[in-house]
């Protein structure tokens, strides 16, 4: 991801994004770089955000409370640069989110059926952010695909590839199978939203 690094100014035009999201999303992403980079790599990531002037550490993120969702978009671009993390990388922290995020896990464990939890995900997404609208354009257990559209959400390339890793591994959580994705449809490539196709079979 060849784009210029973030600064003070650019981190204040971020910040003016609408929305919220749930902090959950940003401690998940955190516990991704603390298990990946150790706690000197944590500690740059939150120098950095000192540095950004939006300071934050950690152990003070409240999985439940609602931040604003610049601030995630922010940490975003912060962990890139600092630790020069690619697409490829992006992806591999969205496939950890699920699996770190007991929130997530409750939620899953309530469903019999891969077609029942996948008709929750639009409101399980609602809980997560407050903006944002997915919804399941197709799912077939029989030969084994899924399509998921998600609309009204444009932050920065970065989160197309997390979402994609995101959703790939909630849907091995709920078919209990290895699966295959890819972003067919993105806004960043001038499409009206993100399209991503998940193949199991």
């Amino acid at each position: 991801m060849e784009e210029e690094r973030i600064t003070r100014e650019k981190a204040k035009q971020l910040m003016s994004i609408p929305g919220e999201a749930r902090g959950v999303n940003l401690k998940v992403d955190w516990e991704f770089i603390l298990k990946k980079e150790g706690k000197d790599g944590l500690k740059k990531l939150e120098d950095k955000m000192a540095e950004l002037g939006y300071p934050l550490r950690y152990e003070d993120i409240k999985t439940m409370d609602f931040y604003p969702l610049g601030l995630d978009v922010i940490s975003m671009v912060a962990i890139r640069d600092v630790f020069n993390y690619d697409g490829k990388k992006f992806i591999e922290m969205g496939e950890a989110a699920p699996k770190l995020s007991i929130f997530l896990k409750v939620f899953l464990k309530y469903f019999v059926s891969a077609k029942q939890a996948l008709d929750e995900s639009p409101q399980m997404w609602r809980r997560h952010y407050s903006i944002g609208d997915l919804s399941i354009i197709e799912f077939n257990e029989d030969k084994g695909y899924a399509v998921i559209r998600l609309e009204n959400f444009k932050l920065h390339k970065i989160h197309c590839y997390n979402l994609l890793g995101y959703f790939s591994k909630i849907i091995e959580m709920i078919v209990k199978a290895k699966v295959s994705a890819e972003e067919r449809k993105c806004v960043f490539d001038g499409n009206d939203y993100h399209e991503y196709f998940f193949k199991w079979k």
